[in-house]
């Protein structure tokens, strides 16, 4: 999502915002006096000079309200047009401000500054070609006029022509080497061109000119994120927002990237307090005196927690997510478990005994399961924690589970999560040709009846070290009463330790955070008591798949 160009008027969602210079006023800042000779009929001079000292100031109310007059008294005069011009352009009022410029250049014809400024306002207008023709009649006018360059070479990216609008820009940079918009311009060609480390190095330049300028900061952010540097990304945005908090873009984008470095479904997870419940069940049961526990997964550093409590003497947790694992540091030492707990930032995988372990652990204690069990490197991390991590007669949590199925009866909520078919008397079906019939996102709740009894695809022995990579099984189903069936529907259980399982089945009632994946036939089939159904099911170390026989 790119900033919105606040000078056009008009949100423009899909540009980056980059900067125009308008006409400065230096040369109606000389001499600005106020005469008290004829208080009450002031001159048009005092006028003037009163009107672009409230400008310069920055009070563009009051040096508005003074050009308005200049003009309402009839009196003409090329800098007044001019000025009033650029106040109308940042006011939004366009073809206001076009007038008014237009007139100053009546006035004048040799006017530079206002053949800039009017190609500004015919950009935010849209009108790019006349945009180009009064930039380069600036240009005309003063050939080292660096504003004008810089502008050009605005139009000219908006006008797809991105190698001479780096030509431009280079020129307004080489005139004027400090000119930080410029810099921050040609990054924007740049990233256009493809070529993402000028592109920082310029926009980086731009922000050592003029450290507090926002959309420099925003450019960055945007260019890292496309960099893959999402740490240095966010703090850029971060800055963006501490310098423009309206900049709503910007919040747009902090979101996207904490979303792909933290996913939502975080929040659901930590807040599951069945799972939690049972987890901190199993580690009292678990757990003796002095034990060294390594927890695979830090999350919040709820289970490590969980684990000193229950008591023991020491836990390292790891975790490969460098925001998640310095988040959870601060969670640590907020609740002052920051002695007895150590969070390091690596895979499980990556980890060693005597460096970043002291020894081999007691108790592993993970939660790295999916909706589907498997996924996430579980089986492969599990493994190798088990292999060479854990003592000989260690334990873990979990230390089993399994992935479970029924064939599902159809009801209206299930079909209108799966299926189209018609719409306001409309036949829509087709459409299901292209949705596929795998369904992970399906909510709890959902009145869900089984036509079948409960059967079980794939069963996982954590303690047997193996790794099962690839798994096809053939399960013959009994109906078990008539109905019509969507398809089927799985979930887990997962055996925490000893007799304590945590299991998300769909038909009782429970608010489980794992979903329960649907895979669902080409169309509903009616099927009688007692039919046999064959489901083919898949098992490919981290992904499952099932599907109907015929």
């Amino acid at each position: 999502m790119e900033p919105s160009d606040k000078d056009q008027g008009k949100k423009k969602l899909n540009e980056v915002k980059i900067f125009s210079v308008p006409f400065a006023l230096e040369e109606m800042k000389e001499n600005i006096s106020i005469s008290t000779n004829n208080p009450s009929k002031p001159s048009k001079e005092e006028i003037i000079n009163q009107a672009v000292k409230f400008h310069s100031e920055g009070n563009i109310s009051e040096a508005a309200k003074y050009y308005q007059y200049f003009i309402n008294q009839g009196f003409k005069d090329h800098r007044v047009f001019s000025n009033y011009g650029i106040i109308l352009q940042n006011l939004g009022k366009l073809k206001e401000a076009e007038v008014s410029t237009r007139k100053a250049i009546e006035l004048k014809p040799d006017l530079a500054e206002a053949h800039s400024n009017l190609g500004n306002i015919l950009r935010d207008l849209g009108n790019l070609k006349d945009a180009e023709l009064s930039i380069r009649k600036a240009i005309e006018l003063i050939p080292d006029y660096a504003e004008a360059h810089s502008s050009l070479g605005i139009i000219l990216k908006d006008l797809g022509n991105l190698k001479e609008a780096e030509i431009s820009t280079r020129k307004a940079i080489e005139l004027k080497p400090s000119f930080a918009e410029a810099h921050s311009n040609l990054g924007i060609i740049y990233k256009d061109l493809g070529k993402l480390q000028d592109a920082e190095l310029s926009i980086r330049k731009a922000i050592e000119l003029k450290p507090n300028l926002a959309n420099s900061h925003y450019n960055l952010g945007n260019i890292l994120m496309n960099l893959g540097k999402s740490k240095e990304a966010s703090l850029s945005l971060k800055k963006t927002i501490e310098l423009n908090p309206d900049l709503v873009e910007a919040k747009i984008n902090l979101n996207t990237i904490s979303f792909k470095e933290v996913p939502q479904w975080h929040i659901p997870m930590i807040n599951d307090y069945e799972r939690n419940n049972a987890y901190l069940k199993a580690i009292k049961c678990a757990i003796k005196k002095n034990e060294y526990v390594l927890e695979i997964g830090t999350g919040t550093g709820l289970l490590s927690m969980m684990a000193i409590d229950a008591g023991a003497k020491k836990v390292i947790t790891c975790e490969t997510n460098k925001s998640i694992s310095e988040i959870a540091k601060k969670i640590i030492t907020k609740n002052g478990y920051q002695e007895q707990i150590t969070v390091i930032n690596k895979k499980s995988t990556e980890l060693n005994v005597d460096h970043d372990l002291s020894q081999k652990a007691d108790l592993i204690i993970s939660e790295i399961f999916s909706s589907e069990f498997v996924g996430e490197g579980l089986q492969s991390s599990i493994s190798d924690a088990a292999n060479r991590l854990l003592k000989e007669d260690g334990k873990m949590i979990p230390e089993a589970g399994e992935i479970k199925f029924a064939l599902l009866q159809r009801n209206s909520k299930i079909e209108d999560f799966c299926y189209t078919g018609i719409v306001n008397g409309y036949d829509l079906s087709d459409f299901n040709q292209l949705t596929g019939n795998k369904f992970t996102n399906i909510v709890n709740h959902l009145n869900i009846s089984f036509l079948s009894n409960v059967s079980t695809a794939f069963s996982f022995d954590f303690y047997s070290k193996n790794i099962i990579k690839r798994k096809e099984k053939i399960i013959k189903l009994k109906v078990s009463k008539s109905g019509i069936c969507s398809g089927l529907i799985t979930w887990i259980n997962v055996n925490l330790y000893e007799n304590i399982y945590l299991e998300n089945n769909p038909s009782c009632f429970n608010n489980s955070h794992w979903s329960t994946p649907i895979y669902t036939f080409e169309k509903p089939l009616e099927f009688s008591k007692g039919d046999i159904i064959s489901i083919k099911a898949t098992l490919l170390e981290d992904k499952v798949w099932f599907e109907l026989i015929k």
